[in-house]
């Protein structure tokens, strides 16, 4: 009894934490102060996708939008882990809001960026509620993401730069 009261307790605890560890927390609010950092802020549409090993991807953009005043070239490469992040697809739109680490820009999951095509979550039999909950996901961060695009936009028109 108590083996299968001990395998109870560390299958929930590892069930918990792999649900942990795809979550983020609440993005707090942009501002002109998270401009100061070393970043990008672009929308793009994605060109090319390359895995790098088991846990790192390269992304290359077509920049079709520079929000914060960088000289970015027309094309950008963005890193990403490959666990928990985003499905970066071939010709998807983006808004890509990047952190700098180790000489590369990266995005992350929980990094403001958010896709910009419109997605339909796929049916999943038996799992309704779990697909709306993501449709109703993906379409928040979406309108959060163009909230922001719009705040840089404006904020881009009031300087000419940020650093």
């Amino acid at each position: 009894m108590m083996k299968k009261l001990l395998l109870l307790i560390v299958l929930a605890l590892i069930s918990t934490f792999s649900a942990i560890a795809c979550s983020c927390s609440k993005l707090k609010k942009l501002t002109k102060a998270d401009l100061m950092e070393e970043r990008i802020a672009i929308v793009g549409r994605v060109i090319e996708v390359i895995y790098i090993g088991d846990h790192t991807m390269k992304i290359s953009f077509e920049v079709e939008q520079n929000l914060i005043n960088e000289e970015l070239g027309k094309t950008v490469e963005i890193w990403s882990g490959r666990d928990c992040e985003p499905h970066f697809i071939s010709g998807d739109r983006w808004y890509i809001f990047t952190d700098y680490y180790q000489g590369r820009y990266w995005s992350s999951l929980c990094s403001r960026s958010a896709q910009l095509t419109d997605r339909t979550i796929p049916e999943n039999p038996g799992k309704d509620r779990y697909r709306r909950q993501a449709q109703r996901d993906f379409n928040k961060n979406q309108q959060r993401a163009r909230r922001e695009i719009k705040f840089l936009r404006k904020i881009k028109g009031d300087n000419k730069t940020f650093k």
